[in-house]
C-alpha cells in the first residue's frame, strides 16, 4: 500500500489549535493526521507512517520538531536493515509553519499555517528543493551552534520549565519568551562574564573548504590553504545548510551559495555589539570584523571547556568538542515559494 501524504503535528506547538485540527480533518481526506503529545507517541506514529509507505511527510511544529521527526524517520528506516550499512533513502518532506521557530518554513516559502493543505494541491506536480543536511554523532539537522545563541535557548528552556501554569507558558511561548530570557538573563550575564569561549576551529577536508571574503562590496569565495581557521575568543560558532533561523532571521546568508556545503559562521562580536547591529544581523547584511564565514564539508570545533550547544533551535547539551560533517544525502523538500 502506498499512501500520498502523512501529517505529523506536535500537539504542544502553540499554533496547533483545535481549529487547526478540525480544518485539516475536513479539508484533507488524503492526509492521515497524526497528533503527538510526547516523543514516545511521535515515534510510534513514525513507525506507522514508514510501514504504510507514505510518499510525503509533513512536519507541523518548529525547527526543533522537524529535526526530531527527521531523525526518528531516519532511525526507523535504519532499524529495518533493508539497506545494510548504507544510508536509507529518506522520504520527501513538507513543512507547515507552526511552532516557535520556523527557519525552514522561510526557506521553502511555507506560510499561513495549515492553509497550504486546506486549499488543496497536487504534491506530485510540485517542485522540490534539495537541502543538504549536517551530521554530528548520530543526529542530522539543518542548523546547529554553540555559544551565545545556545545559551539563549538554554535560558529560554529554563524559563519555560519554571513557569507554573499553561497560561503563563502560552504567554511566553515564542518571541516574548526569547526576549524575556535574553534580556533578563543571557545578555546581562554576558556583560559580567569575560570568558566568551576560547575556541579552536579547524577543517578536516581542506580541499573542500572556502573562505567568504568581502571585497569591494562583493562576497568572494576563496579556497582555504590552512586547515586552522580560527583560534581565540568567540561569541558563537554555528553551521547551517539553509539561511534562516526562526522569525526570518537570515543568520547564515551563504548557506546555499555552494551546493553540498554548509555555511560555517564564527561570530566574534560581543553580545552588546550584536544588539547594537541587530537589524543587519537579522537580515544577513552585516559585513565586518564581527563575523567570519566559510563554506566547508567537515569541520571540528573545540572549546577549552564545555559550552551550551543547540540543534535546530533547541538546547541540546553542554559540549567541549563537536565535529560537523555534511551528510551524504540531500533532503527533498516541497517548494512553496511560488504557489
Amino acid at each position: 500500500m502506498q499512501n500520498s501524504i502523512a501529517v505529523l503535528l506536535n500537539a504542544n506547538a502553540r499554533l496547533v489549535t483545535d481549529k487547526v485540527k478540525r480544518s485539516l480533518e475536513r479539508a484533507i481526506p488524503r492526509a492521515h493526521l497524526f497528533l503527538s503529545h510526547t516523543k514516545e507517541e511521535a515515534l510510534a506514529y513514525v513507525k506507522q507512517i514508514i510501514d504504510k509507505d507514505y510518499k510525503t511527510i509533513f512536519s507541523g511544529g518548529g525547527d526543533g520538531s522537524f529535526v526530531h521527526l527527521l531523525n526518528m524517520v531516519r532511525d526507523t528506516l535504519k532499524a529495518r536493515g533493508e539497506t545494510g550499512h548504507k544510508e536509507p533513502t529518506l522520504p520527501r518532506f513538507g513543512i507547515l509553519k507552526l511552532g516557535t521557530g520556523n527557519g525552514i518554513s522561510s526557506f521553502v516559502g511555507s506560510s499561513g499555517g495549515t492553509r497550504i493543505l486546506e486549499r488543496g494541491f497536487d504534491e506530485n506536480s510540485m517542485k522540490t528543493l534539495d537541502m543538504a543536511l549536517v551530521e554530528t554523532g548520530n543526529r542530522v539537522f539543518h542548523f546547529a551552534g554553540s555559544g551565545f545563541d545556545a545559551r539563549l535557548l538554554r535560558d529560554y528552556s529554563d524559563l519555560m520549565k519554571n513557569l507554573k501554569t499553561p497560561e503563563m507558558r502560552k504567554s511566553f511561548s515564542g518571541l516574548a519568551g526569547y526576549f524575556a530570557a535574553g534580556l533578563g538573563k543571557t545578555v546581562p550575564e554576558s556583560l559580567f562574564i569575560r570568558d566568551r569561549g576560547e575556541v579552536r576551529v579547524e577543517v578536516e577536508d581542506l580541499e573542500n573548504s572556502y573562505f567568504i571574503q568581502h571585497r569591494n562590496g562583493k562576497d568572494v569565495i576563496i579556497p582555504i590553504e590552512n586547515p586552522l581557521l580560527y583560534t581565540g575568543p568567540s561569541t558563537a560558532v554555528g553551521v547551517a545548510t539553509e539561511p534562516f533561523y526562526g522569525y526570518n532571521i537570515r543568520a547564515f546568508p551563504f548557506a546555499t551559495d555552494k551546493v553540498g556545503f554548509m555555511n560555517l559562521r564564527l561570530l566574534l562580536s560581543k553580545p552588546v555589539s550584536l544588539v547594537a547591529n541587530m537589524r543587519k544581523y537579522w537580515d544577513g547584511s552585516y559585513r565586518g570584523a564581527g563575523v567570519k564565514d566559510f563554506l566547508v564539508k567537515k569541520v571540528k570545533v573545540t572549546y577549552e571547556k564545555a559550552v551550551p550547544f543547540q540543534i535546530g533551535g533547541d538546547f541540546y547539551d553542554h559540549m567541549q568538542e563537536v565535529v560537523y560533517s555534511v551528510f551524504p544525502q540531500a533532503l527533498k523538500l516541497l517548494d512553496f515559494r511560488h504557489t
